[in-house]
């Protein structure tokens, strides 16, 4: 579904980006053209086609690949990217394209697949949600003047 929709995006940039009519057929050469029904649906769903493909072809290699390999690693993300890569290039119809982009995207899949959805190192996870979102740190010892403070004044101790 994230395929076709990435798709028919492409499919309406590339629409609006074209800026003469889309005609599908040219029987009436001398005529004022207007863009028809037809060819739009074409346009956009050549696009979708592909990108859901692409993504089918990803998904399904990479989930035959963690069966076969029975391990949940980034080497699957990569089989996916190449397959995923492949049929993307199959669209210009040349071989050497078609390699090109499974060893860019196979490439892609497994760098992004070995670094994890976050871009921050680990170790600064809690300062980037305090900067973010104002959430303070969990704290699992009391300090021991907010300890002293608790105990000079118990009227304003909340539990």
């Amino acid at each position: 579904m994230f395929g076709a929709a990435a798709g028919t995006f492409a499919g309406s940039v590339q629409l609006a980006w074209y800026p003469d009519p889309i005609i599908s057929e040219a029987r009436f050469r001398n005529t004022i053209h207007s863009t028809d029904l037809r060819s739009v649906m074409r346009s956009l769903s050549r696009p979708a086609f592909w990108f859901s493909t692409a993504a089918a072809a990803f998904s399904s290699v990479e989930c035959m690949a963690e069966d076969l390999r029975g391990k949940k690693d980034s080497l699957n993300a990569t089989w996916g990217g190449l397959a995923a890569g492949f049929i993307i290039g199959a669209t210009t119809k040349r071989f050497d394209i078609a390699t090109s982009t499974a060893l860019g995207m196979g490439l892609l899949m497994f760098a992004t697949d070995f670094t994890g959805p976050s871009t921050i190192a680990e170790s600064n996870q809690m300062e980037m949600q305090n900067k973010m979102f104002g959430v303070l740190p969990r704290q699992h010892k009391e300090s021991d003047a907010l300890s002293a403070l608790k105990e000079k004044y118990p009227q304003h101790n909340m539990k």
